[in-house]
């Protein structure tokens, strides 16, 4: 009788993020960005993503930012949409940043630090343990499909 094999997959995001908390639209948090990070965001298609403990998709808006230097790309991810939230911990999350490199070349603490620096934002976290935040992963597996998509 054959043994069977059991094969344990475990997604490894490349991504790093940052919560934003700032009660205000998405496109004025871009304009602050922008203005206050000498970023230059702008505005892409919605992606399509599983909320928590949900089965529908939802229509969620984005933006994007490429820093050639760095080689980085920035995503601004809102995290709610017209009636449900990506993540639901921490509470008053209102944002998620996404950074996507192969190679790290900025320090996070103080990106986040410079985030806050910004009058409109209340606080920006960074997911250092992305494990431990409910849905992350999830969300980051169906956003990195998301992405194959529309670059397609």
């Amino acid at each position: 009788m054959s043994k069977k094999l059991q094969l344990d997959l475990k997604y490894i995001p490349d991504f790093e993020v940052v919560g934003v908390f700032a009660g205000i639209q998405d496109y004025r948090l871009c304009w602050l960005i922008n203005k206050y990070l000498n970023a230059d965001f702008c505005r892409e298609k919605d992606v399509l993503l599983t909320p928590f403990k949900n089965k529908e998709k939802a229509s969620f808006s984005m933006f994007y930012y490429k820093n050639e230097n760095l080689q980085l790309k920035y995503y601004l991810l809102s995290n709610k949409s017209e009636q449900y939230k990506l993540l639901p911990e921490p509470k008053g999350i209102d944002f998620l940043l996404i950074l996507k490199s192969k190679e790290m070349r900025i320090d996070l603490n103080e990106l986040s630090g410079k985030l806050r620096n910004i009058p409109q934002i209340s606080t920006a976290l960074w997911f250092k343990e992305p494990d431990k935040v409910k849905n992350l992963y999830n969300i980051l597996y169906e956003f990195e499909i998301e992405l194959l998509n529309i670059s397609k």
